[in-house]
């Protein structure tokens, strides 16, 4: 599922900072700038001509040379029933099916610089996922398991509790409590909060009002809705919606 999308170059002050599994896979198609990308496991500078598909289920950070700024498409995307837990780097060649869907992305978000979701781009972002799936650098997380993450996402909307997400699978909870959490490196009741929170701001951003949005993403009470979603951001959503700037 695509959930933001853009073609940017970034301001200088710019990094990204996950001190928890994200539950979401950034996804960049570097055309230029100095990245250096940390995890637990590794360092690496990010290199142009590059398509990098970011962890999921792992903390890491990024920064940059202020002189030399990131210069990238980017995709936010739910890689539903796959799961990440490392950086995935891909050399992007000329004249090849991977180079060309990129292209016509390029070419969409410079058309149409508002990145509110559209079929248009939810399709390209459905077949790079594809093409990704096909050559087998997806991996996918346990059946059992991927049919609790497939009811998150059908029933978003209602209460989910993480006993019946549990009895689904056919485990007691605290042992679905410590596969999910080894799977997806934060527990089920946090990945329900990340996944209404990334929902809820691409939801915002789609121009739903803040009502809609909250039943959108399962918070019956407006006001409880803003509370976690300042909890999450630091911002009221009425806050964020005004003043962000889509950025990878």
């Amino acid at each position: 599922m695509l959930l933001l999308y853009g073609y940017e170059t970034v301001p200088q002050d710019w990094q990204v900072k996950e001190s928890r599994p994200p539950s979401y896979s950034r996804v960049y198609y570097v055309l230029s700038g100095e990245v250096l990308y940390t995890d637990e496991h590794q360092s690496r500078r990010l290199r142009a001509g590059y398509l990098y598909v970011f962890p999921s289920a792992l903390p890491y950070q990024m920064s940059q040379n202020p002189e030399n700024p990131l210069c990238c498409l980017f995709l936010h995307i739910d890689i539903f029933p796959h799961i990440l837990h490392e950086l995935l780097e891909i050399p992007i060649k000329e004249d090849t099916f991977p180079a060309h869907l990129l292209a016509a992305m390029r070419s969409w978000c410079q058309d149409n610089p508002a990145h509110k979701a559209c079929p248009v781009m939810e399709s390209l972002s459905g077949a790079l996922e594809a093409f990704l799936d096909s050559r087998g650098l997806l991996p996918s997380v346990p059946r059992r398991l991927a049919c609790t993450l497939q009811y998150i996402a059908d029933h978003v909307q209602e209460k989910i509790t993480v006993e019946m997400l549990s009895r689904l699978c056919g485990y007691h909870p605290q042992y679905y409590i410590r596969l999910f959490t080894s799977c997806m490196g934060i527990p089920p009741h946090q990945y329900l909060i990340h996944y209404r929170m990334k929902l809820g701001l691409s939801s915002l951003l789609s121009g739903r009002s803040v009502a809609e949005t909250a039943e959108h993403v399962g918070y019956p009470e407006v006001r409880n809705f803003i509370r976690a979603f300042h909890k999450h951001y630091g911002y009221s959503p009425l806050q964020l919606k005004k003043m962000i700037h889509i950025l990878p």
